[in-house]
């Protein structure tokens, strides 16, 4: 399979994992509790997405998910669909961020981020931007900190 560099890039499970990291600890900084598994399936496909790039211009980790929402009602759309479509990398990134130590798994099925695996991460121009939406997202989703309110807003059926 012929993928682009910029498109292996950002579907390479090491990655991905990062993407996910981010999401993890803010959410975890935010409200002081786990992440609930199936919330990891949101951070991929809504980061990650060209084209819903646009809808985190303008935001900061105090914006807030209901606000966020309301300015891009378009981020429900086929939503579904996106988290479908990503499972490809869903999957890999988290196995890779479990099994290098990047995020660990509670006995009830929830997840903390190992914030001493990733001292050292750098960062440059184009993923800079990409950590700091899927922190936006945690900070977001982390202050609300229910994943059937986050669902039904987003419209996904649990």
């Amino acid at each position: 399979m012929n993928k682009s560099i910029d498109i292996f890039a950002e579907t390479n499970p090491a990655f991905c994992s990062l993407v996910l990291y981010s999401f993890i600890r803010a959410y975890h900084e935010e409200s002081g509790c786990p992440v609930s598994f199936p919330l990891l399936l949101l951070p991929i496909p809504i980061i990650l997405s060209g084209d819903l790039e646009s809808s985190f211009n303008g935001t900061n980790k105090k914006t807030g998910f209901f606000t966020w929402l309301e300015r891009n009602p378009k981020i429900r759309f086929e939503l579904i669909d996106r988290i479908e479509n990503s499972m490809e990398y869903i999957k890999p990134a988290i196995e890779y961020g479990f099994f290098k130590g990047i995020f660990k798994l509670s006995s009830k099925g929830e997840i903390y981020p190992e914030t001493q695996s990733v001292k050292n991460c750098k960062t440059n121009q184009i993923t800079k931007p990409i950590f700091k939406r899927a922190e936006n997202l945690g900070y977001w989703l982390g202050r609300i900190n229910s994943r059937r309110t986050i669902f039904n807003h987003l419209e996904i059926q649990l």
